[in-house]
Parts: structure tokens; sequence; C-alpha cells
């Protein structure tokens, strides 16, 4: 950035400068003009080619743009030598006159801010000077210059104006060289501040999914992933940092994620070291007064986070060395910040479906145990929506939730007397009406309960009886019907189908595939069979592994 920043400023500058020369060429024309007419009395055949000639040099700049057809560097040094021959020419003819047009070249060479173009326009404007001035001797039409012998012109009109040039000229340089070193620093700022924003700006980017999930395994995969993102962001690798994340439990087992990092992790009672590639990360068990929960080297990262004063999580990368590790410190820690809270986030959400779990496991077994010819039905349609929603595209921690919802499907039997829940023969329409109020009832026991997971539930309980041609129990028809509670829809019919009851034997499971098949558009949502099919090969395996007391035709 800093090199595109000066060549855009140096064109700038040279673009100004040519621009100028041309209207200094209209200028002497206009001079000479006027000394034509007797304004001036200056020799008008010498005024006139010391126009030409300087006119010449000066519009020499433009057009080297013109042909280019765009600036280059070395036209800097061309424009430069233009101004300084020109000023030579007119200064062999006007001598004392012209002095002070030898600054003009230093002035605009520091307008480049570069050292050694300041450098040369003093070396190539002092040698001008010096044959100029001597020139002068046989070419000035200056008449009221007192200076007419050679050893007066070098004593008494070069030598002073030579002191005087150089004097300046080494001011210009002075000058230039810091408002170059200052011009440097503020690149330097200007690339830091650009670097901080950069980091941050992926630190937001690469936060944002932290806080998409609920499991701690998944969590770590992505904080992994995440701070090698944001390594190689911030110190602008092309290669891959190798990283490491690990879980540590409270019973002392380690959980590495691996990734794409060699190296392994052990505990030795009060540290865990882990090591990733031919580096060794050491990270306490118990968090330590005044310890350091985030670590830069010239080549690695190792952050530490912990619950209760105690470690959960740790994360480590090793890159090639850098000198630029230093602008990773404050992002690095608003990162850790960000990593913590997610961590504490999920932790949080874990304990909340742990509890909201063991209220579903314990709504499922009464319900099931007040059925003596279910079974493990609940237990199956669990597994089969679980393995049917990863199919459908859901995350690992993201289908436990929704198999745990669906463990509640049938939760509002409780409400359904005995007598019509277990009769064996068919039953009578009336007895119908009062089965098919189970789904009502049990979104009515779950609508208050909080969490995600009890919202789940609460839609499935009510909902899984829905048909996608809308002759369900309720009448909601197609996309009107929760997403997850087609997908149970088609679990629990196929559950039924297989399972053998007192008033009808169980199908065989191909039979029941092909019914499914069948009601693909009608009973079930099209894209809930499709589920249903590419899942078949695991929904039976579920099958055989769950058996009720009755055996099934499997």
């Amino acid at each position: 950035m800093k090199k595109d920043l000066l060549k855009n400023s140096n064109k700038k500058a040279a673009v100004f400068t040519a621009n100028a020369l041309i209207i200094c060429t209209l200028m002497m024309i206009i001079m000479d003009v006027l000394n034509t007419a007797g304004v001036f009395i200056l020799d008008k055949t010498s005024f006139t080619v010391v126009t030409l000639i300087c006119g010449v040099i000066m519009c020499i700049p433009k057009l080297l743009m013109i042909i280019r057809g765009r600036y280059e560097e070395w036209m800097k040094y061309a424009i430069i030598a233009s101004i300084v021959v020109a000023v030579g020419v007119a200064y062999a003819v006007l001598t004392f006159h012209m002095v002070m047009a030898f600054t003009l070249p230093l002035l605009i060479s520091m307008m480049f801010f570069d050292k050694r173009l300041t450098f040369f326009t003093s070396a190539a404007t002092i040698v001008t000077m010096i044959i100029s001035h001597i020139v002068s001797v046989f070419t000035s039409v200056v008449f009221d210059d007192p200076l007419v012998t050679m050893k007066q012109v070098i004593i008494f009109g070069l030598l002073p104006r030579l002191a005087m040039f150089i004097v300046i000229s080494i001011i210009c340089n002075v000058v230039g060289a810091k408002a170059h070193n200052i011009f440097n620093k503020f690149m330097e700022y200007n690339t830091e501040s650009e670097m901080r924003n950069k980091s941050l700006d992926t630190i937001i980017n690469v936060s944002r999914t932290l806080y998409t999930v609920n499991d701690l395994s998944e969590l770590a995969e992505m904080i992994r992933q995440s701070v090698s993102s944001a390594v190689s962001a911030m110190l602008g690798f092309t290669c891959t940092p190798e990283t490491s994340a690990g879980i540590f439990c409270e019973n002392g087992v380690l959980k590495r994620i691996s990734g794409d990092a060699r190296g392994k992790d052990t505990f030795h009672g009060s540290v865990v070291e882990s090591v990733v590639g031919d580096t060794a990360f050491s990270y306490p068990v118990k968090k330590e007064p005044m310890q350091e929960f985030i670590k830069i080297q010239e080549n690695s990262v190792g952050m530490c986070f912990y619950n209760d004063e105690k470690l959960v999580l740790y994360v480590s990368a090793v890159f090639p060395p850098s000198e630029d590790t230093d602008q990773m410190r404050k992002p690095m820690r608003i990162f850790y910040n960000n990593i913590s809270t997610a961590i504490n986030r999920t932790l949080l959400n874990e304990n909340m479906f742990r509890t909201q779990e063991s209220v579903i496991l314990s709504f499922a077994e009464i319900s099931e145990s007040k059925s003596h010819q279910t079974g493990q039905h609940v237990k199956r349609v669990s597994e089969y929506t679980k393995v049917m929603a990863s199919c459908a595209g859901y995350g690992e921690s993201q289908c436990s939730e929704i198999a745990l919802a669906a463990m509640m499907h049938d939760i509002g039997k409780l409400m359904i007397p005995p007598e019509i829940l277990e009769k064996p023969g068919k039953l009578t329409k009336e007895e119908f009406e009062v089965i098919k109020t189970h789904v009502t009832y049990g979104e009515e026991l779950l609508k208050n309960s909080p969490g995600e997971v009890m919202n789940m539930a609460r839609k499935i309980a009510l909902q899984h009886h829905e048909r996608w041609d809308g002759n369900g129990y309720l009448g909601y028809r197609g996309e009107e019907i929760d997403f997850l509670s087609r997908i149970v829809a088609v679990a629990d019919v196929f559950d039924a189908l297989v399972s053998k009851r007192s008033y009808k034997d169980g199908w065989a499971p191909a039979d029941a595939y092909a019914e499914i098949v069948r009601q693909k558009g009608k009973q079930f949502a099209p894209h809930a069979v499709d589920v249903f099919v590419e899942s078949y090969d695991k929904i039976l395996e579920i099958l055989k592994r769950y058996p009720d007391e009755i055996t099934q035709p499997v």
C-alpha cells in the first residue's frame, strides 16, 4: 500500500509540474513579445533564442507523458533534468537575474518524497550553475553587470552565488529528508491502522459463527479453524498455520480436536502440555493468579479458557516466524474475549440442554410406561428422526436436540383414558376423536416450557399427525406444517406400521418402506420422504437395535 500511495502521489506531482512548465513556457513567450515591443531592454535576438530553447526543454516532460500514455517513476528525473537545464540556459544569458530560479528544481524535487532525487537535483544544479556562469561571460545580455573578466565572474559572481545555493541546497535536503521520514511514519501508522481494522473485521467475521453452536466439541473445532483464519489474516500468511484445540474435562480426560495439527496432548496433574508441530504449550489446569490467558510469540499463539477457575478449553497455533506479532496483541485479546463469551454461552446451553433432557426423558418414560404395547416406539422414533435430520443438513448438536424433542411427540397420550388407548379392537368414531386430542393436549402440556428444545417438542407434539394434502388431524397443509413435524410424521408412521400391536400384526419393513414412498406428496412431505429413503439403511439398523418385547418381523 505504501508503494502504491507513493507512486500515486508522485504521479500527481509529476502531472502538476509538467503542466506548470507549459504555463512557464507561455509566460516566457509573453515576456519575449514584450521585450520585442521594447518594454524590456534585453537583446531581442538572444532573448528569443533563449525563450525557444527553454520552451522546448520545458515541454519535454509533458510530451513524454503523452507518448508513454502513463506516468513512470523515471519521469521524475526527466522532469528535474528539464527544469535544471532550462534554468541553466536562461542563467547563461540573464546571469544574476535568474539566480533564484536555481532553487525551483530543488523545491519541485521535494514534492516526490525521494531523498535520492533531491540529492540528484542538488548535484545537477551545482554543475549546471558552474557551467552556465562561465558560459555567461560570453553570452550574457545583461548590460548592468559590472563583472566583465573571467576572474571577476568566478570570484565575485559564481562563488558567492554557489555558496548561497549550497546552503539552500543543504537546507532543502534536510527538510526533504524530514518530510520523507514524516511520510514514512505516516504510512507506517496508516498501514498499522489498516491492519488493525482488517484484523478487527476478521475477528468480527470469524466470531459470528461461534455463537451458533451449543456443543462444546463442535465449538472447539470452530475455534480451532477461526484462530487459524484470524492469524493468517492478521499476518498476511498465504499458508495455513498449524492449529490444535483441546477440551479438558473435570475427570482429567483430554479431548483433542486435532484438525491439521501434528503432536499430542498430555496431562501432568497440574498442567496440560499440548504439542503442535515442534512447539510445546503448557496450560495450568486451575486458574493461577496473574496468569496470562493468551501468549503471543514470534511463531505461535496459545490461549486457555476457564470456567469456575478450572481449565475448560485451550487452543494453540504455530506459524512461520514473523516480526509483526505485536500488531496481533490487541485484536487477539478482543478475539479471546469473544471466544470466552462463546464458551460460557455453550456451557450454559449445555447445562440447560441436560436439564431439558432429564425432564423430557422422564416424561417419555411416563408416556411409554402408560402403554404396554408401544415398547420402545418413542426411542426408535427419536433415533429415526435424528438420522433423517442429519441427512436433511442439520448439525450434530442440532440433531441431538431434534431427537430429544421428537421423544415428546406422543406426550399428550398421558391425557387419553387407558381403556381407549389400549383398546384391542377397532376404535369407534367417537373414540378416535378422543385419540386425536392427544396432539392438542401435548401442545398444551409443553407450551409454557422454556428452551428451544421444548419449543421444538411443542410443535412436533401438535403437528406430527398432519398430512401434506391437508387431511390430517388439525387440517394443516403443505408448508403450513412445521419442518421437523414433517420428518417426525414419516418416522412415526413407519414405526407404527412395522410394530406389532394387539389389534394388528406388524408389517414387513420393505412393505412399510413402499407405503411411505407411495404416500409421497400425499400424506407426507416430498422432502421428508426423500430423507427417509436416503436414511433407510440406518433406520433399519435402529429398528433392530431397539426391538419391542413383541418380536418384530425384521
